[in-house]
């Protein structure tokens, strides 16, 4: 329908959801092919679980800007939670080779 807006669902064909693993994704059989609900991964931790500890790094950055002078020296690139992290800081060093790249709205 219309991209931009986002997705449902992802589909894989009925090949694709035979040559994973099992326990790795939970899905349900639709017209389309297979309706992906869930992606679990081979290994435990590796995956969303990985979320809740940045979460926590990014609650007591945020905590400590209120608390005490916060800075970030960023030597080189820095990517989502890095950069996140260096944005709740507000004070940084940067150095020439060192992007900050955000994403996002």
């Amino acid at each position: 329908q219309n991209p931009s807006k986002g997705f449902e669902y992802l589909y894989l064909k009925d090949e694709d959801y035979k040559a994973l693993p099992e326990g790795t994704v939970i899905a349900e059989k639709v017209s389309e092919g297979w309706a992906l609900s869930d992606v679990i991964g081979t290994n435990h931790g590796i995956g969303v679980e990985n979320l809740q500890g940045s979460g926590k790094i990014a609650g007591e950055t945020s905590a400590a800007y209120d608390e005490i002078f916060t800075l970030s020296y960023v030597t080189g690139r820095s990517v989502g939670i890095g950069a996140y992290l260096v944005r709740l800081g507000q004070r940084v060093i940067q150095m020439k080779q060192g992007p900050i790249i955000l994403t996002g709205f």
